[in-house]
């Protein structure tokens, strides 16, 4: 005896002209979102995925410039263009040390502003 197949496809979307009611097209868009994605179907789904993007921190200017000279350093030290890539990196590292510079002064004039030492 076969066994039938843990899941049966849904006849309603099989019909034979290929059109379906709405209401029956709903039904079955509900009940594969929720087979899909869990209780709540796709819409929880894209729901937590959007508050998770929003936590995710982005790195400031200063760190990006430091992540990509610290990529251009192991690229030249694993051999790839290793004048030219140190070169950059250095450049790289120069402006975020004056990106550091510029904002350690603007906390000093504001520090002066308000009276705090």
């Amino acid at each position: 005896m076969r066994k039938l197949p843990q899941e049966l496809p849904d006849h309603g979307l099989l019909s034979p002209s290929g059109r379906i009611s709405k209401r029956a097209r709903d039904a079955a868009l509900k009940r594969e979102g929720e087979r899909l994605f869990g209780p709540g179907g796709i819409n929880a789904y894209l729901h937590e995925a959007s508050e998770e993007a929003h936590q995710a921190m982005q790195p400031t200017e200063r760190e990006a410039l430091l992540q990509q000279a610290g990529r251009l350093r192991d690229l030249a030290n694993r051999g790839m263009h290793p004048r030219k890539y140190k070169r950059e990196a250095e450049r790289l590292e120069q402006e975020a040390a004056n990106i550091e510079q510029a904002a350690d002064g603007i906390v000093r004039e504001f520090d002066a502003y308000m009276g705090i030492e």
